[in-house]
């Protein structure tokens, strides 16, 4: 939308600005980047606690995990600007949590967004 002049910015993530400027190269000439976020944790991969069994889910773990050493896997980690994946804990989110905050402290977002965040979320959910 950007590119065809329909809106005048947008947020996208950079890996998928990333892949679109390697699958659309025309598209370097028309869009910019005017700032960045981050660097930010990517997206978890995330698994059903009451459909799987936790065995299955730690054979999902390690295979994931030994991803970036498979020569199979190699190009399609490639073609997807994926390096590897890694083990982490909640903690690793913290730099998200942080933007966040800084976003709430900016007034970008008002005090009503938890409201919303959990309507769309469920009870019991976090940011």
């Amino acid at each position: 939308m950007v590119a065809d002049g329909r809106v005048d910015g947008a947020a996208i993530d950079s890996q998928v600005l990333a892949i679109e400027l390697r699958d659309r190269p025309e598209l370097a000439g028309k869009v910019r980047t005017i700032g960045t976020m981050g660097p930010s944790t990517i997206q978890p991969v995330v698994a059903s606690r009451s459909r799987l069994a936790r065995a299955d889910r730690r054979t999902i773990v390690d295979e994931l995990l030994g991803l970036g050493d498979d020569p199979g896997a190699r190009p399609l980690m490639d073609a997807a600007f994926v390096e590897r994946f890694v083990a982490i804990d909640g903690s690793g989110y913290d730099d998200i949590r942080r933007m966040l905050r800084q976003v709430q402290g900016a007034g970008f977002i008002g005090p009503q967004w938890r409201a919303q965040w959990a309507a769309i979320t469920g009870p019991g959910s976090s940011a």
